[in-house]
């Protein structure tokens, strides 16, 4: 679909977050053809990102046996949209979402959390420099840590400490340059107007959204029967999951311009609860065609657009 209609990665340039300008203007002038690097980058991004997703799902025995489904079902709704297939901010930033969560999973019997606990905060901040809308996260993780562990104050000022480190950091850089009078905008992205400034969203959009929307209630509606027998902390683990989809849905409102690239971030807990839904299912058939229904929905995702064409 690339060759009918080229592919528009302007919207990654708008954003002016501080990581993702350095980012994508180094990118930008290492290739004569972004969109196809993009492309190839964006490719090893999922798949290491689906990689750290299997391991999360199988190191905290999520699935009732080790498998690859995770990430599997991450890969196939990272597809859904075109603009997902291109390295993009909330990619970029994701991966960073998908490490803090699998440090928060690994706090449920770890005896001495401190390190885990800083890690938390620090990767949310990071993913805030590439993406701004991840900074909601930070909420989330607190959730995630009084659903894990008992409440310690110590342990939630870490977080703090973690969180507040790399925006130290860059503040100082932006002092040294004497520049700090655009850190607020850089860090907010509101450089060329407030957000959701400018809202295009056409009919098709519109249906593709409807297609997720109906597939992310469609699970989360099949997901306390699979959690019926399940362990505790899967039962946790799982309504993380929920809460991730909810931030995720608040955080959209966040975005300078609509860019469908956001929905990146469902894949996290969409893949998680997949692989309980999904494989605890004991009819081969069924699970085949709820694969293939799949596989047809991430082609609608890319050959829709196209119709915008006409």
């Amino acid at each position: 679909c690339f060759f009918i209609a080229p592919a528009d990665t302007s919207f990654v340039f708008e954003h002016r977050e501080p990581l993702s300008r350095l980012l994508f203007t180094f990118v930008q002038h290492t290739s004569a053809n972004y969109v196809l690097l993009s492309l190839i980058l964006s490719g090893i991004l999922c798949f290491i990102q689906a990689i750290i997703l299997n391991n999360i799902v199988n190191d905290n025995k999520i699935a009732p046996r080790k498998n690859y489904l995770a990430g599997l079902f991450f890969i196939i709704f990272s597809s859904f949209f075109k603009e997902v297939l291109f390295l993009s901010p909330a990619s970029l930033s994701l991966t960073f979402l998908l490490l803090a969560v699998e440090r928060i999973f690994s706090l449920f019997k770890m005896e001495k959390p401190n390190t885990a606990i800083f890690d938390v905060g620090f990767f949310v901040a990071i993913a805030s420099l590439f993406y701004f809308p991840s900074i909601l996260f930070l909420i989330f993780v607190f959730i995630g840590l009084a659903t894990i562990r008992p409440f310690a104050y110590n342990e939630w000022l870490i977080i703090l400490v973690g969180f507040l480190s790399p925006f130290i950091v860059v503040f100082t850089i932006y002092f040294w340059r004497d520049q700090t009078y655009l850190l607020p905008a850089d860090l907010l992205n509101l450089h060329n107007g407030g957000w959701l400034h400018a809202v295009t969203f056409t009919d098709i959009d519109g249906i593709l959204l409807a297609i997720v929307s109906l597939v992310t209630i469609s699970l989360s509606v099949m997901l306390p029967a699979a959690l019926y027998s399940n362990l505790i902390q899967v039962r946790k683990f799982s309504t993380l999951a929920v809460l991730f989809i909810l931030f995720t849905i608040i955080s959209f409102f966040l975005q300078q311009t609509i860019s469908l690239s956001h929905f990146v971030l469902l894949a996290l807990p969409l893949g998680i609860i997949s692989t309980l839904v999904l494989g605890q299912l004991k009819n081969k058939l069924v699970s085949e065609v709820i694969h293939l229904i799949l596989i047809l929905l991430v082609l609608a995702g890319q050959y829709l657009p196209l119709f915008n064409l006409f």
